[in-house]
């Protein structure tokens, strides 16, 4: 059993979720891993001096976020997910002071009218069938939407190579079903978590590859093709975390490197539409031998929960076979709205709003992190701040204990070992600028203590 007590701030929150707050904070520091038992449910009310009703409530609250699971008679342990859990833990928190500046998504509250416009223009069109199964005329006609919304990234494509899944990640779990079991996978040293938590339910292991300011090496990539590994995960444009964007030459180099020993390659181009002229990605330079992942969630909205794969023409017999694991997980509703969006032009505009509203953001960055090493592209959603006073986990914890929530590199290190320590401020999870604004002077405060220290 872990020895670990909570200190509860008096911040007038209920106990129960001050408990909970406290196991995702301790997670997301590294200092619950997976695995981990938690003390007894009496143990933890007899430590802290509640009720043992309390630290029950504090334990199913935590379960309901991912952070932890157990059984009667055997205890209560960290879950595997917990890490990637705890970076959406604190969405859930009541209003108390703190800045949530954890969860990569786009700025709220831009133009949300358009969701009420949305639904009453595709309501119109026999609105009672969208809460049934998506037909295969809707299915088809989304495809062609996409297809449409993919050229914009100088992609050329017929419908048919195209898969439609419930967001990004299912599309990149999708993506590795289609290429073999366990397959092991070269990726970058630092990656999303979400890749982590795919390889993890696929019994995949990530070898990861050193990065610099244009993301991966390619001598890198080419010592791990001489390794054996024989697919790489890849994000060349605005990498989450570190907002590396590989240049052309860097991607002709990668592309070639694929070739001279048949890689394949599953490109995740999440973000690829938001910085106004990005280099064309690697499916657009090596077509025969790129998995393409890109969605609509980080660039238009997240709720929509609709990504798209683009498989190699080789692949291509093969799309009509994983459709079950992928269309029939979308809503007719998401898809019908999607196709509208795409259609009469939303999408695009609400995407150019993003673009100012980034830009915006990160102007406020140069004011509030002035003093900081920090970097970031004008229309990225986070900036990486290398190598923070304090080290990442202190840092992070300092953070949160003046009230803003970052996110440490042992997050997002693909193994244990972190390649570039460092910490992830997702300036679009502020719900305003001046909130933003706010947050940042806190980490400022907070460098400038840690360096005083």
């Amino acid at each position: 059993m872990t020895i670990w007590v909570p200190e509860l701030p008096e911040d007038g929150r209920p106990t129960y979720l001050a408990v909970a707050d406290a196991i995702g904070a301790a997670v997301r520091l590294g200092r619950l891993r997976p695995g981990d038992q938690l003390p007894t449910h009496r143990a933890l009310a007899d430590l802290l001096g509640v009720n043992v009703s309390t630290i029950t409530r504090s334990y199913r609250e935590a379960a309901r976020r991912l952070l932890v699971g157990g059984e009667v008679g055997r205890g209560t342990y960290v879950l595997g997910l917990a890490s990637e859990a705890a970076l959406f833990a604190f969405q859930n928190r009541p209003e108390g002071g703190v800045i949530d500046l954890s969860t990569n998504r786009p700025p709220v509250g831009l133009a949300e009218e358009d969701l009420a416009e949305g639904l009453r223009a595709i309501g119109g069109q026999e609105g009672g069938r969208l809460l049934n199964y998506p037909s295969p005329g809707d299915t088809r006609l989304h495809r062609e939407a996409a297809v449409a919304w993919m050229a914009r990234r100088g992609l050329g494509a017929e419908p048919d190579r195209v898969l439609i899944c419930a967001g990004a990640q299912h599309a990149v779990d999708t993506a590795l079903g289609l290429l073999g079991e366990h397959e092991d996978l070269a990726c970058e040293a630092l990656v999303y978590p979400g890749l982590k938590a795919v390889a993890r339910h696929s019994q995949r292991r990530l070898h990861p590859m050193a990065m610099d300011g244009e993301g991966v090496l390619p001598s890198a990539l080419e010592a791990a093709c001489r390794a054996g590994l024989r697919v790489a995960v890849l994000s060349p444009t605005l990498n989450n975390p570190t907002t590396a964007t590989m240049g052309p030459g860097r991607r002709e180099r990668i592309v070639a490197i694929a070739r001279k020993y048949d890689l394949l390659l599953v490109e995740e181009d999440v973000y690829g539409l938001l910085p106004e002229g990005a280099p064309p990605p690697l499916a657009a330079l090596a077509p025969e031998r790129v998995l393409y992942v890109t969605g609509l969630s980080k660039t238009v909205a997240p709720g929509l929960r609709l990504g798209y794969l683009l498989l190699p023409p080789m692949l291509r017999a093969r799309a009509r076979e994983a459709e079950h694991h992928t269309t029939w997980y979308v809503t007719g509703l998401s898809m019908a709205l999607g196709t509208a969006w795409l259609e009469d032009g939303t999408a695009w505009r609400r995407l150019g709003a993003q673009r100012k509203e980034l830009a915006a953001r990160h102007r406020l960055c140069a004011q509030g992190l002035g003093r900081l090493p920090w970097r970031g592209e004008p229309q990225c959603p986070h900036v990486w701040l290398p190598d923070p006073p304090g080290g990442p986990e202190r840092f992070t914890r300092r953070a949160l204990e003046a009230g803003v929530v970052v996110v440490p590199s042992e997050v997002f290190a693909a193994t244990r070992a972190v390649q570039e320590p460092g910490i992830r401020i997702s300036i679009g999870a502020a719900p305003d600028r001046a909130t933003l604004a706010q947050g940042l002077a806190r980490l400022e405060a907070v460098a400038e203590g840690l360096r005083a220290d």
